[in-house]
């Protein structure tokens, strides 16, 4: 084994042994738990991280965060890979994250990104009780349709459409937040051309 094989190593074990929850420099840490909550708040979208055995999944979703039951909510299918991975092991963890501008340097390896990032982290509970999944359904329609009201612009949610999903809580334990942020006036700084948003087709 290398000397360098050994130093990789002896990180490793390092990083390993360190909280779930604790990012590696403090200087790109956000700790103000009320900047978390807006981050959450505001997310588009997030990916799921669960696993089965030594397999892990990552499934991107849309959700909500409930600030009252520390929580996040959304829903799959009835059956699925997300079911089956819950239903035998209920820990997971959950990012958001939103992006800025590319920062570019002399050095390639310097490239870097602006960014605000937050994982949770906890155990996932299906909602079973319908009054509960109607609820987290509904703000879920509210966070991403404001314009649209029920009973106006749709019908609203019926008995047997909650019957025909899965709606899950995720209770928060603990979370991690990063932000990359550099001044306006940043050498170079621009957006990446690709916004993660789908394209119109043309006819």
């Amino acid at each position: 084994m290398s000397q360098n094989d050994t130093d990789i190593d002896k990180n490793a074990r390092y990083y390993a042994q360190k909280p779930k929850n604790e990012t590696r420099l403090d200087k790109y840490s956000i700790t103000n738990p009320e900047e978390i909550r807006a981050i959450l708040t505001r997310g588009g979208v997030g990916t799921l991280a669960t696993a089965h055995g030594r397999q892990p999944f990552l499934t991107p979703l849309l959700y909500i965060y409930v600030e009252t039951d520390h929580a996040l909510y959304f829903h799959t299918a009835q059956v699925g890979r997300t079911r089956a991975n819950v239903a035998f092991n209920p820990q997971a963890a959950f990012n958001v994250y939103e992006y800025g501008r590319v920062l570019p340097h002399q050095e390639a390896l310097e490239f870097n990104f602006e960014y605000y990032s937050v994982t949770v982290f906890g155990e996932i509970e299906l909602v079973t009780d319908p009054a509960a999944a109607e609820r987290a359904l509904q703000a879920l329609l509210d966070k991403y349709a404001p314009q649209l009201q029920p009973g106006r612009d749709y019908r609203p949610i019926q008995p047997e459409e909650i019957k025909r999903t899965a709606v899950y809580k995720l209770g928060i334990q603990d979370w991690s937040a990063k932000r990359q942020e550099e001044a306006e006036d940043y050498p170079g700084a621009f957006y990446y051309a690709h916004a993660p948003i789908m394209p119109h087709q043309k006819a």
